[in-house]
């Protein structure tokens, strides 16, 4: 996930999600809470699927486009965007009424991967992983207004600010380019420009890095990126564009672990900023990382074969979730026990939920 914090979610807290083939329904103010909704992309069903925080209950899914893989949601709530790699496209949703009110074609072998939107809510970037570019859509019209070409294939992106995005670029997958050494490793562009261009900073020189999730600290000063190749946490100051080294994710292989695609793949932020969660697809862990001091506070096991992949912690800064699809799950911890310094935390299971990456929430107005 790969997002600024507010617009990240959690998820249903309790019981097994048993998901219909179609099913959707807005959220009824005279009988859930009417203000905020809980969004999840389902890749098996193709779906959207939708929760009440507060009553803890299953309102319904959305039918989408092809195993939708990342999901956004407008500052005013308003509007969800979801990417659609298998059909090469974006799907729209109304969430007042829960209903896709516009598909936007990328055309073919797209393979629209992370989505983000900027913080005024005019604009969505999609990462087009096999065009080598990121989309720019005119949210006013919801259509594509430009493409800004890239240096290799995008994965994930951050506006912390309005005049500024951040893409990491990490090849093709399909392509067989992901996890090799390059000098470009994030692109930076002005989205405010006519014709904005992209500009590069590079992580490590001669490493193969692996840039790809990547989650702006709430204050928009800093982005944070997840080095899948290189066992690593960056991050780079949006004033000046400088990149620091954060944190090494130790690999308890003495041989080395084998990428596939590497740890760690995503990044979660707490709402105070202070503390980082990293998504360990390959060991099956989260890494707990304190921002204050740049040191790690413990690995924590998601469960064996979990293979997790997207994180958010709640709102509240209490709860980290954690999308295991490898069990088709999601996994949560109480933050307190995560940064208490004590080894280990516990984890509850939500089981029957085939999520890929996305997971986000939407407050709708009053």
């Amino acid at each position: 996930m790969k997002k600024t914090y507010g617009f990240l979610a959690a998820l249903l807290m309790g019981g097994i999600w048993q998901i219909p083939s179609s099913e959707a329904g807005a959220l009824d103010p005279e009988n859930g809470s009417g203000a905020l909704k809980l969004y999840v992309t389902l890749e098996g069903p193709d779906a959207l699927g939708i929760v009440d925080p507060e009553s803890k209950r299953r309102l319904g899914t959305i039918l989408v486009g092809g195993k939708p893989h990342d999901v956004i949601c407008a500052p005013d709530g308003s509007t969800a965007y979801i990417t659609n790699p298998e059909t090469n496209d974006l799907s729209i949703v109304d969430t007042l009424t829960d209903k896709v009110k516009k598909t936007v074609e990328f055309g073919e072998e797209a393979t629209p991967w992370h989505v983000e939107i900027s913080p005024d809510g005019s604009q969505v970037f999609a990462a087009l992983q096999d065009q080598s570019a990121v989309s720019i859509i005119d949210t006013t019209q919801n259509r594509v207004a430009s493409k800004v070409s890239t240096a290799s294939g995008p994965w994930a992106i951050a506006a912390p600010r309005d005049d500024i995005v951040y893409a990491t670029l990490n090849g093709s997958v399909s392509k067989g380019t992901a996890n090799k050494a390059r000098s470009e490793d994030i692109a930076v562009f002005d989205p405010t420009e006519a014709s904005p261009t992209a500009k590069y900073l590079t992580l490590a020189a001669d490493t193969a890095n692996g840039p790809h999730g990547i989650v702006s600290a709430p204050d928009g000063s800093t982005v944070y990126i997840a080095a899948q190749a290189s066992h690593e946490v960056w991050k780079i100051s949006v004033d000046d564009n400088r990149v620091e080294r954060v944190a090494k994710i130790p690999d308890p292989n003495p041989n080395g672990t084998p990428l596939n695609p590497g740890f760690p793949t995503d990044l979660a932020i707490s709402p105070d900023g202070n503390t980082l969660i990293a998504v360990n697809h390959d060991l099956d862990s989260i890494t707990v990382i304190n921002l204050r001091t740049q040191k790690i506070i413990e690995t924590v096991s998601t469960g064996e074969g979990s293979e997790p992949w997207g994180a958010i912690v709640a709102p509240d800064g209490q709860t980290v979730y954690v999308s295991t699809n490898g069990i088709d799950s999601l996994a949560f911890f109480p933050m307190s026990e995560l940064t208490d310094g004590t080894e280990g935390a516990n984890k509850d299971t939500i089981a029957g939920l085939p999520t890929s990456d996305g997971l986000a929430w939407c407050k709708l107005a009053q």
